[in-house]
């Protein structure tokens, strides 16, 4: 049995996902490993340029996009090792990242998740792990008056960024892995939510890093804030209930009221930078009446999925 299932969704990124697994091969990594790659109906010559070079790649075909979570679902059914390795297939490893996490995991049972630090491609640092899962501070912390009344503090780390994710099989099974209802964003929230529900810690090590050309796995911009949007929401639903999706829209607007009293003090950057923002946001108004009534609070039975035309 290998030690580690490194599990990568491609959807039209073929020219990506070679540098990625290219820096798998040149990286530190354990000889009893296997590369997974699961390929969402890209129909666009990916297979062939992919696996003439790295032939021990494990390909599988999904005859539909079927997004993110459900593509690491399929790939993980197919997984033997005892550690899963999510990337996302615009990741480029450093030479000894993944050595030193699995390293970590082995020595720290008790860790459900573990992420790293990722770069940007210019070396700055990138988001990399996530504070709020659910919690309505989530949404105020953009509104400028809470952000003026209540100084930010030193917050639990409750998830770590998708793109890099090593979770223990066993774990990832034990809750049921990623929820089919999210297509795409907020997936990997819900997950580290459901493990740190099992007794699981959620780790970052910032020791180690990795790079990551954010957005270049995924579709064009305007759609990916839409959809980001929208899985956000159904993110709530799942966490706080129909009431508290509710509550969730209610602060959001409140949130927008507040800080359009308060745009003249802002610069011109952030005023586009917001008119841009609530136009995605409630471009998606219709999606957010149905969504209570398509999708539950518990996890999908894999009959729909929540993405955006």
């Amino acid at each position: 049995m290998p030690l580690l299932s490194i599990i990568i969704v491609n959807y039209k990124t073929p020219d990506l996902t070679y540098q990625c697994i290219n820096s798998i091969y040149k990286a530190d990594i354990p000889e009893e490993v296997e590369i997974i790659l699961v390929d969402n109906c890209s129909e666009d010559g990916s297979e062939l340029q992919i696996t003439k070079k790295f032939q021990d790649v494990i390909w599988i075909n999904n005859p539909v996009n079927a997004g993110f979570g459900r593509g690491n679902n399929l790939g993980v059914s197919h997984a033997n090792g005892k550690y899963i390795l999510f990337l996302n297939s615009d990741i480029l490893l450093e030479e000894d990242t993944v050595k030193v996490c699995l390293n970590y995991m082995e020595n720290n049972p008790k860790i459900g998740v573990l992420g790293c630090k990722l770069l940007n491609e210019d070396g700055s640092l990138q988001k990399s792990v996530y504070h709020y899962v659910g919690d309505y501070m989530g949404v105020l912390r953009n509104n400028l008056l809470v952000d003026f009344i209540f100084k930010p503090k030193a917050l639990k780390i409750k998830a770590v960024m998708g793109s890099f994710m090593l979770i223990p099989k066993n774990i990832f099974n034990e809750v049921g892995g990623f929820d089919p209802d999210f297509f795409m964003y907020a997936e990997e929230l819900d997950l580290c939510r459901r493990i740190e529900q099992k007794g699981h810690k959620i780790h970052y090590l910032e020791t180690v890093s990795a790079t990551h050309k954010h957005g270049g796995s995924s579709e064009g911009s305007d759609w990916s804030h839409k959809q980001n949007y929208l899985s956000n929401a159904l993110l709530y639903l799942k966490v706080r209930g129909v009431m508290g999706y509710f509550i969730y829209h209610i602060l959001s607007a409140g949130t927008f009221i507040t800080n359009l009293l308060l745009l003249w003090k802002m610069d011109k950057n952030y005023r586009k930078d917001f008119w841009q923002d609530q136009k995605k946001y409630f471009s998606n108004y219709w999606n957010y009446i149905k969504i209570p009534f398509l999708y539950s609070k518990s996890m999908g039975d894999g009959k729909k999925i929540l993405k955006r035309a």
